[in-house]
């Protein structure tokens, strides 16, 4: 029995597609490799292309540029920081930071991402200095965590838990030391595990939040 033409069309549209998504997979694994391998300064497109197996004309379809495609990567990184149970802002009353062990939990699941993410995060930050379209696409990375800290900084203000501090300033300032911090980690520069890493920034914030009161 002869398939409907329009079931025949159905499945030539799903084909399409999946061939579609895999290569746009080959493209960003490829980047990926030779990012790693050269750094993104040093990546040509055509060195990306190579990798990949793929035409030239191919290579366009799917990115405008080497910047373009970074920045799709950035995304992924977004979409996986998305998935954590405390990043979306409707869950914010549902946070507490009472123990440097809840902080802990955040600080890890962050870490984990850049880890993965460990060959863009460096370049994205790089890049951030450079293009204003990047550091907007930064603070969007950003701006999650910042609306946590900002927020249990302006709590822990009116409880009399901190005192002297400016919540959206602090929170900015922890938000670039971490930056500064996971550079370093990925990089090799500072040789420490997940496990230490994330308790020592965890230390650092937990004490900016809640201050010991003076005798």
């Amino acid at each position: 029995m002869k398939a409907k033409p329009g079931h025949e069309n159905a499945r030539g549209v799903r084909f399409a597609q999946e061939r579609s998504a895999e290569t746009r997979k080959r493209i960003l694994e490829a980047a990926r490799e030779v990012f790693s391998e050269k750094g993104y300064e040093k990546t040509s497109v055509a060195e990306i292309i190579s990798r990949a197996g793929i035409g030239h004309g191919t290579f366009w379809l799917y990115f405008r540029n080497k910047e373009d495609l970074l920045r799709h990567m950035l995304r992924e990184m977004v979409s996986e920081l998305e998935s954590l149970d405390w990043y979306r802002e409707n869950h914010l009353d549902e946070i507490t930071v009472e123990t440097v062990q809840d902080l802990e939990g955040i600080i890890r699941g962050v870490m984990e991402v850049f880890r993965r993410y460990s060959h863009i995060h460096p370049l994205v930050i790089r890049a951030s200095v450079e293009s204003e379209e990047f550091r907007r696409d930064l603070d969007e990375l950003n701006l999650p965590f910042a609306r946590i800290l900002e927020a249990k900084l302006r709590e822990h203000l009116e409880r009399g838990l901190c005192r002297d501090l400016d919540p959206e300033i602090v929170s900015r300032i922890i938000l670039a030391m971490m930056e500064f911090t996971t550079v370093q980690w990925v990089n090799g520069s500072l040789d420490c595990d997940l496990e230490k890493l994330a308790h020592n920034l965890s230390v650092i914030i937990f004490h900016t939040l809640r201050q010991e009161k003076s005798e």
